[in-house]
């Protein structure tokens, strides 16, 4: 029986699960694209690990009694819930701690496990057992462990009497980290242990009853090769620790955890795969539960899957640290596992905020203020760019920042003076910005050609209104490379473009007055590979731009990066994370006087994907960009 889409309530207060998004919400895409890394981009809701639902609430602990690590949680044959892990810091640390709850609420500490067996001491405060197991199986109660020697035994107890002995068994394998039992409904028992290694035991669970292998995906599934341009997926493992298995009617879960640098920072996320046996053949791996530490699952009963929550404190974005929640899970439309719809795993103001508008895709918005009070928007749409001659620029206006009015288009494919013949001509990433010198709106835009590259032009409102009409600055493109940006200083307007080049414009804005410069931070590298902005406060500049962390265009996270200096050409401060999910976006100041910065939402683990919304931001301070703690989910 597979993991049902329904409501449904535990003795661990968990969240109801939600259905998964109907395949017309699926954002499509065209027969053909400038790059076809966008065939299977993250940003696609298909791809999603994380789809909220409106009621989203944040994962809570279960279980904090005392900081744990490498929680291992277990459902009672009669009812209740029996616990353990790596015991940290405070309190007894060797042994087996056990603790047992019969409404998940309130848990009775048990004290270290009486283990007996060959060379074990009970009572021995030199039996430092990390990321112990707990596994039930009709009447018995299995620990799986790696004692001091690092031998991986398994010691077996009454599930009625947890508080009473166990007998353990000699040594199953030398060497062993993060040890697992998985029994079957038939009563086979399989050691698993580190990433993915398992073995077959002999009944009573004393010895191995064949020669260990690795888990990995079915490499058939890599044949074919993915673009250039896309990320390799990760075809030798399932993940890098805590290995552990559970069986979903007749699929096989085998789990396991890997820090991979997502959102630049120790996020330990949790991957699964599946397959029909427990050696495979398995699927590639997924990203089912971010944040999550040290992979483990448990099955509530024949029909409902959660995984352990439980972090270590290196996770800056973990909703806790060293405590124990559980994650509900439920099927992708492609049947894939992954985090509810009901529950939020991620502590940022990005996680908890919503798209504003969802009538239809965008990509890379950006927001001024007019000078008649109004907040305008423009953004890459129809999926990944309109193709020439189809759609343009097009406008919305709103006054409060909530509501957001559609004004129509204000340029569609004209005065550009440049023939792209038979190409396929993709338009990305408009920009608009109101000049308070020039007492009239820019409008900057790229256009990706297929085979070609990318070129940006710079038009202008010719009655200094956002709806324009604009015109061409020049009778071409106005440079080469991607992702134009208007910036006005005190001494003249900017224009930002590419990585970090940046120029002057002369008086008639139809080119640059002066050397082009580079901007880069002190370590000389650029702030963002795309996606550059610029904002001026309190005399300090503040550098954003877009840049992927972890597997890129596979899990990784699409992250608003930036750098400061009291110089416009730098150098710029080693940069630093400003905004999570946030990349290529736009920083600007509102009329009360309080900073945003522009989303869409371009990685699997975004709240939103594809839509435009808004993230508040601290700036003003020399030495970083913050997300507002009071926009926080805990709060």
């Amino acid at each position: 029986m597979t993991v049902k889409m329904k409501s449904w309530i535990t003795g661990l207060t968990l969240a109801a699960l939600s259905l998964a998004p109907s395949a017309g919400a699926q954002q499509k895409l065209k027969a053909a694209v400038a790059d076809d890394i966008f065939a299977d981009h993250p940003s696609m809701d298909k791809n999603a690990t994380v789809m909220p639902a409106a009621d989203a609430k944040p994962v809570a602990p279960v279980f904090s009694e005392r900081p744990i690590g490498d929680a291992s949680v277990a459902r009672l044959t009669g009812g209740g819930w029996i616990l353990t892990g790596t015991q940290l810091r405070s309190g007894a640390r060797h042994g087996v701690e056990l603790w047992t709850s019969a409404d998940g609420k309130a848990w009775k500490g048990l004290g270290p496990a009486k283990i007996s067996g060959a060379g074990i001491v009970p009572g021995d405060v030199s039996e430092r057992y990390l990321a112990p197991s707990v596994t039930v199986a009709g009447d018995k109660l299995y620990l799986a462990f790696s004692d001091k020697t690092g031998c991986a035994r398994i010691a077996t107890g009454s599930a009625a009497q947890p508080g009473a002995g166990f007998a353990a068994s000699p040594c199953l394998v030398e060497d062993a980290s993060d040890v697992a039992l998985f029994v079957d409904k038939d009563g086979t028992g399989y050691l698993l242990w580190g990433g993915g290694t398992i073995a077959k035991l002999h009944p009573g669970f004393a010895k191995l009853a064949e020669a260990p292998r690795f888990l990995k995906p079915d490499q058939a599934l890599f044949a074919k090769h993915p673009p250039v341009g896309k990320d390799w997926p990760v075809r030798t493992r399932v993940g890098m620790r805590g290995a552990a298995m559970v069986r979903d009617g007749d699929r096989y879960i085998l789990a396991a955890s890997e820090v991979t640098g997502r959102m630049r920072t120790a996020t330990e996320d949790l991957f699964v795969a599946e397959a029909p046996t427990p050696y495979g053949p398995f699927t590639m791996r997924a990203l089912a539960v971010p944040h999550a530490g040290r992979g483990s699952l448990v099955m509530l009963d024949d029909e409902r899957l959660a995984a352990v929550y439980n972090p270590k404190c290196d996770d800056g974005f973990a909703m806790f640290c060293e405590q124990v929640g559980l994650v509900p899970l439920e099927r992708a439309p492609d049947g894939r596992l992954r985090q509810a719809a009901s529950v939020i795993t991620e502590d940022s103001a990005v996680a908890a905020r919503k798209a504003l508008i969802t009538s239809e895709t965008m990509r890379d918005p950006s927001v001024t203020l007019g000078g008649d009070g109004f907040y305008y928007l423009v953004g890459t749409l129809d999926g990944y760019g309109y193709h020439k001659p189809d759609g343009g620029v097009k406008l919305w206006r709103s006054a409060d920042l909530k509501k957001w009015d559609e004004v129509g288009f204000v340029w569609k494919w004209e005065g550009m003076g440049y023939d792209f013949g038979k190409n396929i001509a993709e338009l990305w990433a408009p920009e608009i910005m109101w000049s308070a010198r020039d007492k009239t709106y820019y409008l900057a835009f790229s256009v990706m050609e297929k085979g070609v590259g990318g070129k940006t032009w710079l038009y202008r409102s010719t009655t200094g209104k956002a709806d324009g009409p604009y015109e061409n600055v020049t009778k071409s493109f106005f440079v080469k490379g991607i992702d134009g940006f208007p910036f006005e200083d005190d001494d003249g307007l900017y224009f930002l473009w590419g990585g970090g080049s940046i120029g002057k414009l002369n008086g008639a804005r139809s080119g640059f007055e002066g050397p082009v410069h580079t901007l880069v931070d002190a370590d000389g590298d650029h702030v963002g590979y795309e996606g550059n902005g610029l904002i001026k406060a309190n005399g300090v500049y503040f550098l954003t731009g877009a840049e992927w962390h972890g597997p890129l265009r596979t899990h990784g996270t699409y992250d608003m990066m930036y750098g400061t200096s009291k110089s416009l050409f730098g150098p710029y401060t080693q940069r630093r994370m400003g905004a999570p999910h946030g990349g290529h976006g736009t920083a600007f100041r509102d009329k009360q006087g309080r900073y945003w910065y522009t989303m869409f939402g371009n990685d699997p683990t975004a709240p939103w994907r594809m839509q435009f919304g808004l993230v508040p931001i601290d700036i003003g301070d020399a030495a970083s960009i913050g997300i507002p703690r009071s926009d926080s989910v805990r709060d």
